[in-house]
């Protein structure tokens, strides 16, 4: 008669196998009967449950998808009575039992997405080959830390995309209202900071555009990632219309503060060499300082003048603030005026027509002439050639013209002419 008697819950904990088991909860349902034994490991048996039906599981899969990866390290560790750890794809323990850190791990499983492979489980002992109940556990365990890794990159790219929508809103200037624009800002992790400014980042070794387009791609889907690299926050970067705009927070209200933090940032993008062409030239265009976030876009458009401008007066210059290029701006707010066509037909273009016909470099002179304050030897040293050639070719300037260039006041008016010709490419593809 005793082998007729119901299987209950209370009979199987008197087994020897679950002879050192524990009730943690619902220890009223003692006494029911058990119709079924299944095994299973699904995040939710909702569904999956018969009547009288006794499941079998890890709960892995719970204590990830409830974020419990702590947890999960921990059983590991009990299960297999060594020390465990969740190693990322960049080598930092996130998660581990006590003692990990003070013994070395001897074995290490991938977790795998795909082909990618997102970090490791690691242990601090060699599995036996007879050790089979350990060798299902750990491997159990890294196919449900793959579910964890899963959801996670599937969370950052969603952030990303709601970041990248984000800036590229901020950047446009269709939305002016400040509370919200901070707030969305700190839900997100955009950088905030006392001040805010924008730089612009383009590769100016790309001329044709039909045969860079695929290698800009890639360049600048590398360069955001450098950019936006886990743990920094003062900076966030987006692609707009082939440019790398980047929204930068700072507690520095100077230009030359700007400017250090530009540097910085060209180091840091071009130190892994190997993966950017030697051929490709950064450079960058600083927009001014704003203590708004609506004020932003005025910020943006300042960083793409300065490099747009740059372009056509300081080509060899990688950095370019704002503020370098006020007067070209100021000029191009007024191109077409009749005294600045007066003053670039008296003084610039008798220049032109004579280097033209003659193959001489009399304008690329008195250009460096200008813009290092009269220092012959300066220029001579940045054109590569002997200070008395220098001499020689700025004599033949004040013949041409018919002035004088020791003249403060026909030095100034040269630099205005200068600046007007030099920036005029930039009004002609304003006005198609």
């Amino acid at each position: 008669m005793e082998n007729n008697k119901p299987f209950t819950v209370e009979r199987l904990f008197q087994l020897p196998l679950f002879k050192e088991a524990k009730i943690m909860a619902g220890e009223s349902g003692i006494s029911k009967e058990i119709y079924y034994i299944d095994s299973m490991e699904t995040p939710t048996l909702t569904g999956f449950l018969r009547p009288n039906e006794l499941i079998l599981t890890t709960g892995y899969s719970n204590l990830v998808l409830n974020r419990r990866t702590t947890e999960l390290v921990v059983l590991i560790g009990h299960l297999l009575g060594c020390e465990a750890a969740v190693i990322n794809e960049a080598g930092e323990v996130e998660s581990s039992t006590t003692q990990f850190g003070g013994v070395d791990y001897v074995e290490k499983r991938p977790v795998q997405v795909g082909s990618r492979i997102m970090g490791y489980l690691a242990i601090s002992r060699k599995l036996g080959e007879q050790e089979h109940f350990e060798e299902m556990c750990l491997d159990h365990a890294v196919t449900v830390l793959a579910i964890e890794f899963t959801i996670r990159q599937s969370q950052q790219m969603q952030r990303e995309r709601e970041q990248e929508s984000f800036l590229v809103e901020l950047f446009s200037g269709s939305s002016h209202q400040e509370d919200l624009l901070r707030y969305r800002a700190q839900q997100l992790g955009i950088p905030l900071g006392k001040f805010v400014y924008c730089m612009v980042l383009q590769n100016r070794s790309a001329v044709d555009k039909q045969s860079r387009d695929e290698p800009l791609t890639r360049l600048n889907n590398l360069l955001v990632q450098r950019v936006n690299k886990p743990g920094v926050y003062t900076r966030k970067a987006v692609v707009i219309s082939d440019s790398l705009i980047i929204l930068c927070a700072t507690v520095h209200d100077t230009a030359e503060k700007q400017r250090a933090e530009a540097e910085q940032l060209l180091r840091e993008l071009m130190a892994p060499a190997e993966e950017i062409s030697p051929s490709t030239q950064l450079t960058i265009g600083i927009g001014g300082i704003r203590e708004l976030l609506s004020d932003v876009p005025m910020s943006r458009q300042e960083a793409h003048k300065a490099m747009e401008i740059s372009l056509h007066t300081q080509p060899k210059q990688k950095i370019v603030h704002f503020h370098e290029v006020l007067v070209e701006d100021l000029l191009l707010g007024a191109a077409g005026h009749p005294v600045l066509t007066a003053l670039t037909s008296m003084l610039i273009e008798p220049i032109v027509a004579y280097d033209k016909e003659y193959g001489t470099e009399l304008l690329a002179t008195l250009h460096a002439f200008l813009r290092l304050g009269g220092n012959t030897k300066r220029v001579a040293e940045e054109l590569f050639i002997h200070r008395n050639s220098v001499l020689y070719r700025l004599d033949r300037v004040n013949e041409i013209i018919q002035n004088d260039l020791n003249d403060p006041e026909v030095r100034f008016r040269l630099d205005v002419a200068m600046r007007v010709w030099k920036t005029k490419d930039i009004h002609a593809n304003q006005m198609k």
